[in-house]
């Protein structure tokens, strides 16, 4: 059982001229690396809690930290749509890694997140010990994203949380048919927020600005790149089973190259799947403790 003392502690720093925030849970000095949680696009630290929770009841050595992007949960929101970008993301979570004085860590990233790891391959290889890739890679399927342009942020603002609860089971219920009631209720108290009566997204709706422009037509940008930089990596590759942007065959281009990537596909489930559920805090638990 996790000990009653065990509460996520909020941290703050600045970055680009904005404040930005996280939390983590779990001692600051242990043997262990700490595992670094990076949310999707319009999520925030949150996401991670009941996964965070379940790690540290079976290895309380463990320090857990989860990030909340520029224009999430309780980061500062920047000056304008433009500054929505994954690199400027991926340079706020090194500044943050600096703050919080974390030279190597294993990553977990969840669709953007994912994105970002990548990025940090680029600018800080070194800081990889390993990842844990949740339904995203270097190649996303422009039917997934298209999926989500037309459908995140359309209508997010709910007259009280069963509201916004029903909006999700409907939304995501056929892509995830082995979630219950209660894993969209966790998800909606971890993504929403109540803000002048009503309940909304937490995040700033100008992020979404870039993903309307996107030209799907022509192919979307490639990551492989910067994908095999991580050649040495220890990666846990994680797809649902019904997800539309991560593709099994960009997975198994994935193993293609890299030799030393565990893939796990979660039934009953789309994008992106939750990682307290399926058993998935056990097996990333598992595999992180297998780098030293």
């Amino acid at each position: 059982m996790l000990a009653s003392t065990d509460t996520f502690e909020t941290f703050t720093y600045e970055h680009d001229g904005l404040r930005l925030s996280g939390r983590s849970l779990g001692p600051e000095t242990s043997s262990s690396l700490p595992i670094v949680c990076l949310p999707g696009l319009t999520r925030n630290s949150r996401d991670f809690d009941a996964m965070a929770l379940a790690i540290r009841s079976l290895d309380p050595d463990r320090r857990i930290v989860a990030f909340d992007y520029r224009g999430r949960g309780h980061s500062q929101y920047a000056t304008g749509a433009e500054a929505y970008t994954v690199p400027a993301e991926a340079a706020d979570i090194l500044a943050g890694l600096d703050h919080l004085k974390i030279d190597r860590a294993v990553f977990v990233g969840t669709s953007r997140g994912t994105l970002v790891i990548h990025l940090l391959a680029m600018m800080r290889l070194e800081a990889i010990a390993a990842a844990v890739f949740n339904d995203a890679g270097p190649k996303i399927e422009a039917e997934g994203l298209r999926l989500i342009r037309d459908t995140v942020g359309v209508v997010e603002s709910f007259p009280d949380w069963p509201s916004a609860v029903d909006a999700l089971a409907t939304s995501l219920g056929p892509a995830f048919p082995a979630m219950t009631r209660a894993d969209f209720e966790r998800m909606a108290r971890a993504g929403y927020v109540e803000r002048d009566g009503r309940i909304v997204g937490d995040y700033d709706p100008r992020l979404l600005e870039p993903l309307r422009t996107i030209d799907l037509e022509n192919g979307l940008p490639e990551l492989w790149e910067a994908f095999d930089l991580m050649k040495d990596v220890p990666l846990l590759v994680i797809r649902g089973e019904n997800s539309t942007l991560f593709s099994a065959s960009t997975v198994d281009a994935m193993k293609a190259r890299h030799g030393n990537l565990e893939s796990i596909e979660v039934p009953g489930q789309g994008h992106a799947p939750f990682l307290e559920t399926a058993g998935l805090p056990a097996k990333i638990a598992r595999f992180a403790g297998r780098i030293s």
